[in-house]
């Protein structure tokens, strides 16, 4: 088993009944010695609008099983009724991307995996390994209700709330988010959708207007150093600013792959200096990214994996990525998206693929008043 030390750019082989006595002495001794590795990793940033640097590269963690329906059932053997989301898979994949020098986590109320991150994170604080300033942590609330998936309490009944009480219901999952990290402040957070999913109600603009101006107070007072959209429209951005909004978001995190391209909303964001995050930036959609011959090739001329490219891409037109996965392989990967760059025929030919339109299914930001 081979792990990654960011500091000194090197691989370790080991049994994995050393990783725990190999975390607690030699990254603790040798971690006084070198810089943040917030800003000695090998992984770029990106400036947000107030200075604040981003790194890149995020590790993604909405662990989930949605792969029951009517004639399917479940990912899990033992829980074939399964349906939902599985934050007891953050603990290793997130102690494994630490060790390889992931230093950007993103989570969500909604997911439930903020519980596991605060108790990854206390044991490399308490060991010396990492100190809160290594880290960028970006979360997100105000998210609509999902019956049948989501739990009571990290989603908002939206079209039955007004004004008033969406200030009060997202200070109290602002203060929920920062006791289930065990953090003073995140990095950045972001409103999680404008609106119910697909909803068209009136009361939509006010809503949101009131969510962001707690974000604007929870930001003036450093619970936050940088706040943001996700899921949000050009439209949606502009009527926030029109009706009060007195702080520009930061960053919209977005649905973006080599097969889904909302360019409006990204030509729109790199417009305002608006940062831009790629959530699912594999895809997961009936058609296989991944097995596409054109990325296929591309990839094997760069001699990486068709997943490098594939965000690769994303990293050239200025996203951060924040790809999912459990995988050892996986994550280590995912840093080498930084070790090589696609040429300019290379950009172009990927660029002709969002004709696919293929996403995860989620609906579009358009699709919300």
């Amino acid at each position: 088993m081979y792990y990654f030390h960011a500091a000194t750019g090197l691989y370790f082989r080991m049994p994995s009944i050393f990783v725990q006595f190999f975390l607690l002495t030699f990254l603790t001794v040798e971690n006084s010695a070198v810089q943040s590795p917030i800003c000695n990793s090998m992984i770029p940033s990106i400036s947000l609008s107030n200075g604040v640097e981003m790194p890149q590269l995020a590790m993604g963690t909405c662990f989930r099983d949605t792969m029951k329906d009517e004639n399917n059932p479940s990912g899990l053997p033992l829980n074939p009724n399964f349906f939902g989301f599985l934050p007891e898979r953050t603990h290793r994949a997130l102690t494994h991307a630490l060790a390889m020098g992931y230093r950007h986590i993103d989570t969500a109320l909604v997911y439930r995996s903020q519980k596991a991150i605060g108790s990854v994170l206390a044991s490399h604080f308490a060991s010396g390994a990492l100190t809160r300033e290594d880290l960028f942590i970006t979360s997100k609330l105000y998210h609509g209700s999902m019956p049948g998936l989501t739990r009571k309490g990290t989603t908002l009944d939206l079209e039955n709330m007004t004004p008033e009480e969406v200030s009060v219901a997202v200070e109290t999952q602002f203060e929920t988010i920062l006791e289930e990290l065990n953090l003073g402040y995140v990095d950045l957070m972001l409103l999680h959708w404008p609106a119910e999913m697909d909803s068209k109600h009136e009361g939509n603009a006010a809503r949101r207007l009131a969510a962001w101006k707690v974000l604007e107070d929870c930001f003036s007072r450093g619970w936050a150093r940088s706040i943001g959209v996700s899921n949000f429209s050009e439209a949606h951005i502009e009527q926030l600013m029109e009706d009060g909004a007195k702080i520009l978001p930061m960053v919209n995190q977005i649905e973006a792959s080599v097969y889904k391209q909302w360019n409006g909303i990204a030509d729109y964001c790199r417009g305002k200096g608006i940062g831009l995050m790629a959530y699912s930036p594999l895809g997961m959609g009936k058609a296989s990214l991944l097995a596409d011959p054109i990325l296929a090739g591309i990839a094997s001329k760069h001699n990486v994996e068709p997943a490098q490219a594939a965000m690769r891409y994303l990293v050239q037109l200025g996203y951060a990525i924040l790809p999912l996965s459990t995988s050892e392989k996986r994550l280590g990967q995912n840093m080498g998206v930084f070790s090589f760059e696609l040429d300019d025929t290379d950009m172009e030919t990927l660029g002709k693929l969002k004709s696919m339109n293929e996403g995860i299914g989620l609906p579009s930001p358009y699709g919300m008043s």
